[in-house]
């Protein structure tokens, strides 16, 4: 986990926001942001983009603040008794803070906050989320305009199946539009957004100078391309961070100090094709084994990738 500086830490919060492509999770007890007009576009801006928002705060007479401005920005929430903890996530990193969403906080109070470097802590954080936050079942669609969608636990059983055929044993849970895969090797999220089906995968690679890495992205892209037939977009460097990339030194300095670092490529394949199913709880039933073909294909073809294939 990585410490942000109490001067930073609104400003990851509304970045890992702006960075968020499929889903974010808001877990603040209380939320008085109707002045905080920074706060405000991002929110707003997630709406235009269709990003998945999930909101939860306190269960609490006194809460009826937060109750308002959330009304008055038609965002819907939930609301859970007792709850205290904070925590900002989207799809590939989180935020474990003191900080609850209230302008006061960003301007008056000391606050600490650590980030998520790794997967597993991300996996760690998500789980946390999954047992003490997030309440009820996903929702289950059995028709979308008048055809049959596959049960979905069905869906991950075959999934899991496919995938111990190939000699890997795997866990599979979904949380929301995401279907989360663990293979102990690595970790996977597939997700349906606007027809593509996506699946990203963190693939850690050896210890070279960050050109290294760098150069190594395309030949990968290009192997896993070849073998799942997908579109593929890598994103070489270090793993996931929340803060926003430091604008570019006109005059850069050689850093040696970070030379040499162990690095993340981070995948995603996405299909061709183009998928009238809407999200991960309603995979229509013709595009159900398309779906399990891709994934399979995905994992194989990245599960055991490592820097002395390259």
């Amino acid at each position: 986990m990585q410490l942000i500086k109490p001067s930073e830490i609104s400003a990851s919060i509304l970045t890992l926001l702006d960075e968020s492509d499929e889903r974010v999770i808001l877990v603040s007890p209380y939320m008085k942001v109707s002045k905080w007009y920074k706060f405000i576009n991002k929110i707003n801006r997630l709406k235009t983009r269709r990003i998945h928002t999930e909101i939860y705060v306190r269960d609490d007479p006194d809460n009826s603040a937060t109750y308002r401005d959330l009304e008055q920005l038609e965002l819907q929430y939930k609301t859970i008794p007792h709850l205290h903890s904070k925590l900002y996530l989207n799809e590939r990193c989180g935020i474990v803070t003191s900080m609850n969403l209230l302008l006061s906080s960003e301007i008056n109070s000391l606050e600490i906050a650590y980030a998520t470097e790794t997967w597993a802590e991300y996996n760690d954080l998500l789980g946390f989320y999954q047992r003490y936050i997030h309440q009820g079942e996903a929702i289950h669609y059995n028709t979308i305009a008048g055809r049959e969608v596959a049960n979905l636990k069905e869906i991950t059983q075959k999934i899991r199946e496919e995938l111990k055929r190939i000699g890997k044993n795997s866990w599979l849970w979904p949380v929301g539009n995401l279907l989360h895969i663990s293979t102990g090797m690595n970790s996977y999220i597939v997700s349906i957004n606007d027809g593509c089906l996506r699946i990203t995968v963190g693939l850690r690679i050896s210890s070279g100078t960050k050109q290294e890495i760098i150069g190594h992205s395309s030949r990968i892209a290009k192997k896993v391309g070849d073998l799942t037939a997908m579109k593929i977009h890598v994103h070489p460097g270090s793993e996931p961070d929340p803060k926003p990339d430091p604008k570019p030194d006109p005059d850069p300095k050689p850093d040696h100090t970070s030379d040499h670092m162990p690095g993340i490529l981070q995948l995603t394949g996405q299909v061709q094709h183009t998928f009238e199913s809407t999200c991960i709880t309603g995979i229509l039933k013709d595009e159900a084994a398309y779906l399990i073909e891709s994934v399979r294909r995905f994992v194989e073809s990245t599960d055991d990738l490592k820097a002395q294939m390259i």
